[in-house]
């Protein structure tokens, strides 16, 4: 397993475990100043990842996932690995959240229905379920997504999440609830 990441505690803790199947790649520092820059616009994420797969054989399984995902469980993400590993289309493993519920996309100040029927009372359970992407984890081999030049190489496999691993802290109020959660 091969680990990238710039938290010095993290590394130290590894180095100083037993666990020897463990290899650390440091995470560049061009990323991390991408990351702090606040003139730049866009995310270090892919570009990060690209440079990550270069350094591994291109037939591991990569897990990118985020410390903003903090109720998702190792064995959810073993499952997913499965799934890859027994699917022969598949490229890629991506968390989502499926929602059986109305729903409007907002642009602007305007609310378009997106399966929302005005001429009809319609049943939740009958809707077909939308898929809201998760960024707990994307999960793809690395000549995929070296290959694809994505961290979703397709064809793409949706892997649902429970209602508390699908929780992402994006903000002070997920933050709160995530504290309630915990507790």
């Amino acid at each position: 397993m091969t680990v990238n990441t710039d938290s010095e505690k993290f590394i130290h803790q590894l180095l100083s475990s037993n666990l020897k199947s463990i290899e650390v790649i440091r995470r560049d520092n061009k990323h991390i100043d991408w990351e702090n820059d606040e003139k730049i616009d866009s995310s270090p994420v892919e570009d990060m990842l690209f440079d990550f797969c270069q350094k591994v054989d291109s037939s591991e399984i990569v897990v990118l996932t985020h410390v903003t995902s903090p109720f998702l469980k190792k064995q959810t993400i073993l499952d997913a690995v499965d799934l890859l590993r027994n699917n022969k289309k598949a490229k890629s493993i991506h968390s989502v959240q499926q929602v059986q519920d109305f729903v409007w996309l907002k642009k602007d100040n305007e609310a378009v229905p997106i399966n929302f029927c005005t001429d009809r009372v319609q049943r939740t359970q009958d809707l077909s379920p939308m898929l809201i992407s998760k960024g707990a984890f994307f999960i793809a081999r690395a000549g995929d997504i070296l290959g694809q030049r994505s961290r979703l190489p397709e064809p793409v496999l949706f892997f649902p999440l429970d209602h508390i691993q699908a929780l992402e802290i994006d903000n002070f109020g997920d933050l709160e609830f995530a504290r309630m959660l915990g507790n």
